[in-house]
């Protein structure tokens, strides 16, 4: 992680852009359905045409405001991904270069051709999935609360408990799988090593 970190700084006002674009178009899509509800009470309740319409209107905006954040989020992120994966690739190359013939010849050119681009390719991969996937989140539960609250108090502490009882118990998984993670980890590494072992013999 900290080696992506180290890759990411130099684009940091990219990634900072591309996040807040994510963040708009969840609260886009978290906003949409709250003004439904809102049109669906209005319709129920008698209103006006004129009320249902501005809702409506109100609706169509939201909606297209988050689409346009939804595909520049993307962009953002796919570009982002492949100058990453550019960085990665330029500094695995000089790396490779200032290797010793010896050096090469244990690595192996399909290894280092592996390394290249097989590997960067599953970063980016990764990273994309990670900025699209994990990181707006904690916007997501933050917006999802508010609007909860601006409707229902009772409601929302409800699900404001669930929320941390959720926390609580994936907290402990993950606590009790991280060592098991790092013993399959070690088992795996000793089996691919006599693996090795036995065809060089």
């Amino acid at each position: 992680m900290k080696l992506i970190l180290k890759f990411l700084k130099p684009h940091l006002k990219l990634f900072i852009i591309t996040v807040l674009f994510l963040i708009l178009d969840v609260i886009g899509a978290l906003f949409i359905p709250t003004l439904a509800a809102q049109m669906l009470n209005l319709g129920t309740s008698g209103s006006s045409f004129t009320a249902l319409w501005h809702t409506g209107i109100k609706m169509a905006v939201v909606s297209v405001i988050s689409g346009v954040c939804a595909i520049l989020g993307g962009y953002f992120c796919a570009d982002l991904a492949s100058r990453v994966g550019k960085d990665m690739r330029v500094a695995l190359y000089k790396k490779s270069l200032k290797l010793s013939v010896y050096d090469f010849k244990q690595f192996g050119t399909a290894s280092i051709t592996t390394r290249t681009v097989s590997d960067i390719n599953t970063i980016q991969t990764a990273l994309t999935s990670t900025i699209q996937m994990i990181l707006p989140v904690p916007a997501i539960c933050v917006v999802a609360l508010a609007l909860c609250f601006s409707l229902d108090i009772e409601m929302d502490l409800i699900l404001l408990a669930v929320i941390i009882a959720v926390l609580i118990l994936a907290y402990f998984i993950m606590h009790s799988a991280a060592p098991l993670f790092k013993k399959c980890r070690s088992f795996l590494t000793v089996c691919l090593q006599c693996f090795l072992k036995i065809l060089r013999e």
